[in-house]
């Protein structure tokens, strides 16, 4: 385990404040970012977190609770074991295990009431325990930390700090999907106040069982790989884990306040973070300190693009013509308060109440400042019920995918992004449980839930590219993909029709379960219900077909993919060039695969007297990028032998009609031009060509 000893650094001005003073205690998180832009070291640590503020973290963990450091400590251990297993280097090792260290540091400012409760939380109590571990994430956003760790922290625990700026469903990062399975196994393993520990196999088939919704199998299996291993003995080694624990012990008075003084702050920004629609502060340079997740919510801006950059009036409200109420907070060292409107989605204007507190040093100057914004005329209570009945609303109860209400909300919200740039197209997968009904007669309905939910999981598993999945009813599912053009859906759909093949559902060995599969792409002139209705079709086809199929629908003009003889639909979009060349045609596919291997080309097809090849790919989401490799071009080249009176030196001359087209659509045929102009010229080079 990582560890540090605790220093004596300065005190705080928390021995000499009073608990509430607001000032002072905002203080103490501008000095911990001041202590942040002052470092400079080598040590591979601070490339991930400043070591000084790594240390300060761990001993107010240890100072708060021994207990929980003890735990994140385990939950590193383990969270390397998995990585390990999973082939990640020395780097993201050392990343997943500082993340698994800090993962729990919302609990710095959590009552011990709630922290040691032997029972199940309320609604609101768990509500109260999310909000601290939002408060942890805005914390390490403030000190600069690597966004991967801070990523990996806040979706291991479902802390949506900037993600509701999307508009799509999260898709977990593997470092957060094994830090919450390290952070479950090792929970599970631990005796607690209401129940024993459990036995390394009983805590297995727990995980294994909650794979179906909260857990990734392969991490799963991972983790088992490596228990198995005699590696997984460190966590048995009391004695080193009594020393690595008891490194970040703070020993003296000094660093006692210090530790006090943190976990009056979390205490505090959890406090701004539940009265407050949102709150920032800017330093004495006019930079910004810290953004919350109300702040990125409310203006639309993430913290990465806003932390230790300028501040200005205008990223959270138009000019008014008059003074920057922190500039007047600044200047006269005073609160002030002001009025800021904003419109929300609906178009409708919300006034908000601002108020502008100046941050006061030991020695009584202004040293930042921070604004608390909220809404008068709204109240925050009874948040947690309120997202617990909007999860009821939008999930499908019995699997956890989205319902077809919420579905049919994102189709069309992917839909309204596609009309405002139809250069990127989506894809909708429809998909079918075969004679999912005699599952039910035979079987029972029980075992035909059952393969619901498997089927659930499994999709799930095999997709982790942005898609969303719903329930669309009854045994029928859909797979939303957004920024994904029909040739990669089709793939991503038969890769989970095989992973449902070869899968064994429902714990039974004698029950075979498939799916058929229909695909369609978003094209010119639909609507989101057209859309469906295609892929609707596609799947109905399949069925027709023989089932376990996967089949799509397109109109004719889609059809037309580039092949040979094809007519032109747009002379803009394809450059010609002949190229005449004096390589033997013997030897025209020797040079031609060496042209193939160095380019990273795919042959499409191949006759006698003609080749169609494919050179670049297209980004994650199709598409051209900036880069010659992430602009895609298909090439068809045509052999023709020149008469033989125009031989030269006895060599038969060969004419290539070469026509390269862009796979996708460019942005500027100028593009477009220079980009098939070079790859032409690569290849005459190749060929020897005139």
């Amino acid at each position: 385990m990582l560890s540090f000893s605790s220093a004596d650094s300065p005190a705080t001005s928390y021995l000499n404040s009073h608990p509430m003073e607001s000032s002072r205690i905002l203080n103490s998180l501008v000095e911990i970012v001041k202590t942040v832009e002052g470092a400079a070291s080598n040590n591979p640590i601070d490339e991930i977190i400043n070591s000084q503020v790594l240390r300060r973290l761990l001993s107010a963990t240890y100072f708060r609770d021994i207990d929980t450091l003890k735990h994140s400590r385990r939950v590193g251990l383990i969270s390397v074991g998995i990585g390990s297993r999973l082939g990640w280097e020395s780097g993201d090792l050392r990343l997943i295990e500082v993340a698994s260290l800090l993962h729990d540091i919302g609990k710095i400012g959590i009552p011990d009431h709630l922290l040691h409760k032997p029972g199940k939380l309320s609604p609101d109590e768990a509500d109260y325990i999310t909000t601290h571990h939002r408060v942890a994430v805005e914390l390490l956003q403030a000190c600069r930390v690597n966004p991967d760790l801070i990523d990996i922290v806040a979706q291991a625990h479902g802390v949506d700090f900037e993600t509701n700026l999307q508009n799509h469903e999260i898709v977990l990062s593997l470092g957060a999907r094994i830090l919450a399975v390290s952070d479950a196994y090792e929970a599970l393993t631990s005796a607690k106040p209401y129940r024993p520990a459990f036995s390394e196999k009983d805590a297995l088939d727990i995980l294994h069982d909650q794979s179906e919704k909260n857990f990734d199998r392969n991490v799963v299996a991972a983790l088992e790989r490596w228990l198995k291993s005699g590696e997984a003995a460190v966590l048995d080694d009391e004695s080193a884990a009594e020393a690595a624990v008891r490194a970040n012990a703070p020993v003296s008075d000094t660093a006692k306040a210090n530790m006090g003084s943190i976990c009056q702050l979390f205490q505090y920004l959890h406090f701004l973070d539940g009265l407050y629609d949102a709150f920032y502060i800017v330093d004495e340079s006019r930079r910004v300190v810290t953004w919350s997740a109300g702040a990125a919510r409310l203006f639309g801006f993430p913290a990465v693009d806003l932390i230790g950059h300028p501040w200005h009036r205008s990223i959270v409200a138009s000019s008014t013509g008059k003074d920057d109420p922190i500039e007047i907070a600044f200047t006269e060292a005073k609160p002030q308060c002001h009025s800021l409107k904003l419109k929300d989605d609906e178009g409708t204007d919300r006034e908000f109440d601002v108020q502008a507190v100046p941050i006061f040093n030991d020695n009584g100057k202004v040293v930042a400042v921070a604004e608390l914004v909220c809404d008068g005329n709204q109240s925050k209570k009874h948040r947690g019920q309120f997202r617990k009945l909007q999860l009821a609303a939008t999930h499908d109860a019995l699997t956890g995918l989205v319902n077809r209400g919420e579905l049919d909300e994102k189709i069309k919200q992917v839909f309204s992004k596609w009309e405002e740039e139809p250069t990127i197209p989506f894809s909708i997968v429809f998909l079918d449980i075969d004679h999912f009904k005699s599952i039910n007669d035979q079987l029972s309905h029980a075992v035909g839930d059952r393969v619901l939910v498997d089927i659930a999981r499994f999709i799930q598993d095999e997709l982790y590219s942005g898609e969303i999945v719903g329930r669309y009813g009854g045994e029928e599912f859909v797979i939303l993909c957004p920024e994904t053009p029909l040739e990669t859906a089709l793939e991503r759909a038969d890769r989970v029709r095989r992973a449902i093949m070869n899968a064994k559902i429902a714990s039974r060995e004698e029950l075979s379960v498939t799916a058929s599969f229909g695909v369609s792409q978003v094209e010119i002139g639909d609507t989101p219900e057209s859309v469906i209705k295609r892929a609707d079709q596609a799947l109905y086809d399949a069925k027709k077909s023989g089932r376990n199929k996967t089949c799509h629908r397109a109109t004719r003009q889609l059809k037309e993919l580039p092949n040979f003889g094809r007519e032109e639909i747009n002379k803009q979009w394809v450059h010609r060039v002949e190229i005449v060349t004096c390589v033997a045609s013997s030897m025209l596919p020797t040079k031609l695969k060496g042209y193939v291997h160095d380019n990273m080309a795919k042959i499409i097809h191949v006759k006698e007297d003609a080749l169609l090849l494919q050179v670049g790919a297209p980004g994650l989401f199709g598409g051209w990028g900036s880069k010659p490799d992430r602009q895609p071009l298909q090439i068809h080249i045509e052999f023709h032998d020149i008469p033989k009176n125009d031989k030269v030196a006895g060599t038969q001359k060969v004419l290539l009609k070469t026509t390269v087209e862009p796979v996708g659509r460019p942005s500027k045929n100028s593009i477009f031009q220079t980009r098939a102009m070079l790859v032409v010229e690569s290849l005459r080079s190749y060929l020897i060509a005139d």
